[in-house]
């Protein structure tokens, strides 16, 4: 029989091998895909029920000294795992009814296949190289997804954005890594996590904190996110609610033992979670696509993951992290039954009256945004609450996290009384069916139950009294909540931080410093090769006037003294027999006339 725990590493082959499958045949992707995570998902689930005394490794190659292939598997990735391949699956069957009409399926289900496989190696690695090659996989699996529709100019746009912003934040991650295998000669988990503080690793840990807020849509790095939506909508689900994002938070756990001893480290995580969770609580008030609403709350919800985790609460960063997985997946997808029922409505404007169109894809959204709103009860109220309870050693922090709940309440409730009961009376609706339907019911089930099974603090009752008010306060108010004109605009305008981005890298640094290059290519970079071409053309020139001065010169000095000598035989040997034959006669008439005067 086979040890599941021991054969850990075969986790991520399942999705690699799906993925050349999809890639080699082209038929059956949907059916191979979900094949594939279903066998990843139950190897884990084998794997954490097994018996286990401690962590196993799994070495398979060394690659460098102090870097080596290795896989490690405890408790952290044994839970990230099964959040991952259990989302995973029921959003891969999800897509196969969702992707139908699709042209181009294969590529959609072996793009999935291989996103997950590299999420597994993120999750399973023992050592900061080997998380850096599965955090590089994702975020070219994200590029691929995310432009799947690559016919269409704007979704190419929001790829490369997307791309771009992720590359910044790992430059940073890169350098952070670099950092700490010079202080520790080692990048192993185990290793780093008993290093001691210093500046050095103060720096390392701030630059792989900016490796994350581009992964996980944090301050500066959190605008790719919304755009992103333009990919197919079980691809924001997976991706942009319950696996890629929470990468850094992932990381935070991971290494909370450095963090610890870099206090300093946490509290900026810390303040830019909170704040990030602010803003984008208000941008999603006033958001109008269903999608961006969506992708706004899970910046923002990220934030207070960010926020906990930079308190050193991981287990509640963890907590909220799988919770989050099952409602906003939850959202997302009902999110995509409505649009796909609707032929592409997206703006929540013009939807309405789909409360009895599609009964049942209302009552499992509305359960999803309650989650997500904390209503007691519900998992996401525990999650959420066990970041409250950790902020409380701050007022500034806790009071912040209030008022992003209370921001989320109510964008949650305007957002279902928009899409459920609004003006309109969309009457061309109909109810999801299929895979589109069925794979809801168990996230559903995690919405509500989730929350019973995670860290329960006993010493925030207040916090949770405070919380479950705030969230039935915003979910009443969130109706039809008046928000002051300069706010308003303010909260459209997405703070201006898109502005300022366009303004500052490509108005001022990527025009100006395109202009500024072309200048330097012009003038300075072109100048090797122009005085190369202008000293060949001298050294030729004077080859040429040496040739014809020098080299020829003596050849045309030799024929010239040898036609000058021959200058007087060639007076005489003219070649013609009358001017040799009065030569005779001359010469013997001045013969005969010398000897007759002798």
């Amino acid at each position: 029989m086979v040890n599941l725990l021991s054969s850990f590493w075969f986790i991520p082959l399942y999705p690699l091998i799906g993925s050349a499958l999809i890639a080699v045949l082209r038929r059956g992707s949907g059916y191979i895909a979900s094949l594939a995570i279903a066998l990843s998902f139950l190897h884990g689930l084998g794997a954490a029920l097994s018996p286990r005394s401690s962590a196993v490794t799994k070495h398979l190659y060394e690659w460098m000294p102090g870097i080596g292939f290795n896989l490690f598997y405890d408790d952290l990735s044994a839970l990230m795992v099964l959040i991952v391949g259990g989302i995973g699956l029921l959003i891969h069957v999800y897509s196969i009814g969702y992707m139908a009409e699709e042209d181009g399926r294969w590529r959609y289900f072996a793009y999935l296949n291989l996103f997950v496989f590299f999420m597994f190696l993120l999750l399973l690695s023992s050592n900061l190289v080997l998380l850096f090659a599965g955090w590089e996989g994702v975020g070219l699996a994200s590029y691929l997804l995310i432009g799947f529709h690559h016919d269409r100019p704007n979704v190419n746009r929001s790829a490369n954005k997307a791309f771009l912003y992720n590359r910044a934040g790992d430059a940073g991650f890169l350098i952070g890594i670099f950092l700490l295998f010079g202080v520790a000669g080692t990048v192993n988990f185990q290793d780093l996590n008993r290093l001691a503080a210093s500046p050095a690793v103060l720096a390392a840990a701030l630059l792989l904190a900016l490796g994350a807020t581009g992964k996980s849509a944090q301050l500066p790095l959190f605008v790719w996110l919304p755009d992103a939506m333009v990919g197919p909508t079980p691809v924001s689900a997976l991706i942009h609610a319950a696996t890629m994002v929470t990468a850094g938070i992932y990381l935070f756990a991971r290494l909370a033992p450095l963090y610890a001893i870099v206090p300093e480290a946490g509290l900026v995580i810390a303040a830019i979670g909170a704040v990030t969770a602010l803003i984008a609580a208000t941008i999603a008030l006033v958001e109008h696509d269903i999608k961006r609403i969506l992708a706004y709350s899970t910046v923002s919800q990220l934030g207070l993951m960010f926020l906990a985790a930079g308190l050193g609460a991981t287990n509640a960063a963890i907590f909220h992290v799988a919770t989050h997985a099952f409602f906003k997946a939850l959202l997302f997808l009902c999110a995509g039954n409505v649009i796909h029922s609707l032929h592409g409505e997206q703006d929540v404007r013009y939807m309405g009256g789909l409360k009895d169109r599609m009964p049942w894809t209302f009552r499992l959204m509305t359960l999803g945004a309650l989650s997500l709103a904390g209503f007691p009860g519900l998992a996401g109220f525990f999650s959420k609450d066990e970041i409250l309870i950790a902020a409380q050693g701050s007022p500034w922090l806790l009071g912040i996290a209030f008022l992003v709940s209370f921001l989320t309440a109510a964008y949650s409730s305007r957002m279902i009384w928009a899409v459920f009961y609004g003006k309109y009376d969309r009457t061309d609706a109909h109810e999801a069916h299929g895979t589109t339907l069925h794979t809801l019911w168990p996230l559903a089930i995690g919405s509500v139950i989730g929350g019973y099974f995670g860290p329960h603090s006993k010493d925030g009752l207040w916090i949770m009294a405070a919380s479950a008010l705030i969230s039935i306060a915003g979910l009443w108010i969130g109706r039809g909540l008046l928000i002051p004109q300069t706010l308003k605009t303010l909260f459209t305008q997405k703070w201006y931080i898109n502005d300022a981005y366009e303004l500052v890298w490509v108005q001022a640094i990527g025009k100006r410093g395109a202009a500024g290059l072309a200048w330097i290519d012009e003038n300075l970079v072109d100048l090797l090769p122009r005085v190369s071409g202008y000293f060949t053309s001298g050294l030729s020139y004077l080859s040429g006037a040496f040739d014809r001065l020098v080299v020829d010169g003596v050849v045309k000095t030799v024929a010239i003294s040898f036609e000058a000598a021959s200058f007087p035989v060639r007076l005489l040997q003219t070649g013609r027999i009358s001017q040799y034959g009065l030569v005779i006669v001359l010469t013997l008439a001045s013969a005969l006339g010398w000897y007759w005067l002798q």
